[in-house]
């Protein structure tokens, strides 16, 4: 049984992007795949009862654009207990969790940047210049802070596509359409969008940065 996603979106008056997902990709449909193989699968196979119009884009696709490549899914507990810090490096926005599902990947980035902003914002304000040693201890902050969030989208994201694709029979349409969609989405939503991430400090109260040792 095939469990299916696919949209396609205007970029401009001559452009379209567009993508499918399948839970169970035929054979030779590996990543790196030829072209012309992911244009016909999806046409004849994949996709083949969906509207139209959505198959007229997908032939008229420039093939050197079409590519196939499996989606990665990162275990909330290794977010919770694993690095997510190496030197002065981290990840933000949707790089953390899979938030595939959920559509909240540019709010993540502007959660991500604020947290990551604060951090490093009391680092000058304690020394009155952004100091090249405390960089990644600032990072560390934030990916300490930012862990818990980032574990909690993932584990949701993966519980909403497993209602959604997860079969037909009467006990997953009753979970689905009763429990998910009518009792818990809107408070799931309601708790993602009202998550307040903090504030960063006023511009005034920082001292100038400008230094040998500042970045």
């Amino acid at each position: 049984m095939w469990a299916r996603g696919q949209v396609f979106i205007a970029l401009n008056d001559k452009e379209v992007f567009w993508f499918f997902i399948a839970v169970c990709p035929p054979k030779g449909m590996e990543k790196g795949a030829d072209p012309e193989m992911i244009q016909r699968k999806v046409m004849e196979n994949l996709a083949k009862d969906f509207q139209p119009v959505y198959l007229d884009v997908v032939k008229h696709s420039d093939l050197l654009s079409l590519t196939w490549a499996p989606l990665m899914f990162r275990y909330p507990w290794d977010i919770l207990f694993g690095n997510l810090v190496r030197s002065n490096v981290t990840v933000a926005g949707d790089n953390a969790p899979d938030d595939s599902r959920l559509g909240l990947g540019g709010r993540l980035a502007l959660e991500d940047a604020v947290a990551l902003g604060r951090h490093l914002g009391d680092s000058i304000a304690k020394h009155g210049k952004l100091v090249t040693r405390d960089i990644g201890f600032a990072i560390g902050r934030y990916a300490k802070e930012r862990r818990s969030r980032a574990a909690t989208l993932i584990t949701t994201s993966y519980l909403l596509g497993w209602v959604q694709q997860d079969g037909s029979s009467q006990f997953m349409r009753f979970l689905r359409d009763v429990v998910f969609y009518g009792l818990l989405l809107g408070r799931v939503v309601n708790g993602f969008i009202g998550y307040d991430c903090g504030k960063l400090p006023g511009v005034s109260s920082l001292p100038s940065c400008e230094s040998e040792n500042s970045i």
